[in-house]
């Protein structure tokens, strides 16, 4: 039995048990099962759940608030791994994960372009499915880059919020609970379009071919599976999240080049990408390059202002 088939095995055991005793298994399933693949995917020779796993696993998907609910389903699950003979890693109630910082992973230009090649290019099992995943796959991850949504974002999209007549496009339930309007550029709106026009009716602008709503998670496995066949030597680990962050810098360096007043584009470039403060539009321009950083257009006296003692966060 591999490391996923037992994971899997224990997982069902457990929530069939649970069901049978008249407890809830809606959250613990949708948190374990993504877990899971997770695990199989980012460590595949691994026989055992680690702490490690953990700590990246909830640094990497959950805010603050979410991450003791995942540590309080992680702790049943493991807790019911060890009933069943396993040394698994236990999340006890003294654990307290290891709050790692991911750096944004910055895309060359070639990069970006053999990327999108690899996802227009990918092929799965897909016979006897209406929605295939190579029809998805090239319009979910260009709303990621080119609108700089969130990874989760698409996925909530309902056919009603997406005008396909003007791209005015109706982000709902998004971070922080601020729903958002956005206008696409003409280019996507045209990608939509194509896509709209092959799909049957549905509720949901991308869901299962049976009807059912896709999740984030489904583009995590598959972008496993596009890095590795993308023939990209990565000086790192990029993530789907890391097409939002190209957005920003991108048009934080375009507007630099044209020299345009970053100070006062960048209100509409935080509203646009659905920030909560102004701070976390702010922390992208220190991710460009430092000759460009040292642009007259940055007012350097104004951000050392806001962020008072220095300490740059990442974005909400």
């Amino acid at each position: 039995m591999t490391f996923k088939e037992r994971l899997n095995m224990c997982l069902n055991e457990m929530l069939a048990f649970r069901s049978a005793t008249g407890y809830a298994t809606d959250t613990i399933r949708h948190y374990i099962l993504n877990f899971i693949v997770f695990c199989t995917e980012q460590f595949p020779d691994a026989e055992r759940i680690t702490q490690e796993m953990i700590d990246e696993w909830i640094s990497i998907r959950y805010s603050d608030k979410t991450k003791q609910s995942v540590i309080s389903a992680l702790r049943q699950y493991t807790h019911y791994l060890h009933f069943m003979g396993y040394d698994d890693y236990i999340p006890d109630d003294e654990y307290q994960y290891e709050n790692s910082f991911f750096e944004p992973y910055l895309f060359t230009d070639d990069e970006l372009s053999q990327l999108f090649h690899a996802i227009d290019n990918y092929t799965g099992k897909t016979s006897g499915k209406r929605h295939l995943p190579e029809i998805v796959l090239p319009v979910y991850a260009r709303l990621l880059y080119c609108c700089g949504l969130r990874p989760s974002e698409p996925m909530k999209i309902k056919t009603e919020d997406l005008d396909l007549n003007t791209g005015d496009l109706y982000i709902r339930e998004s971070k922080q609970n601020k729903d958002r309007h956005i206008i696409m550029s003409s280019d996507m709106l045209n990608l939509c379009r194509r896509y709209d026009d092959i799909m049957p009716k549905r509720e949901f602008f991308f869901q299962k071919w049976d009807g059912s709503q896709l999740k984030s998670m489904w583009f995590w496995a598959r972008w496993i599976t596009i890095l590795k066949t993308s023939g990209i030597n990565w000086r790192g680990q990029p993530r789907p999240y890391d097409l939002r962050h190209a957005f920003a810098t991108r048009n934080l360096i375009r507007w630099l080049n044209e020299k345009k007043n970053i100070m006062e584009l960048i209100p509409y470039l935080s509203a646009y990408m659905g920030h909560a403060t102004l701070s976390s539009t702010y922390y992208y321009i220190h991710l460009l390059p430092e000759k460009l950083r040292e642009s007259c257009g940055i007012d350097w006296e104004k951000l050392n202002e806001i962020y008072g003692d220095g300490e740059f966060k990442n974005e909400d």
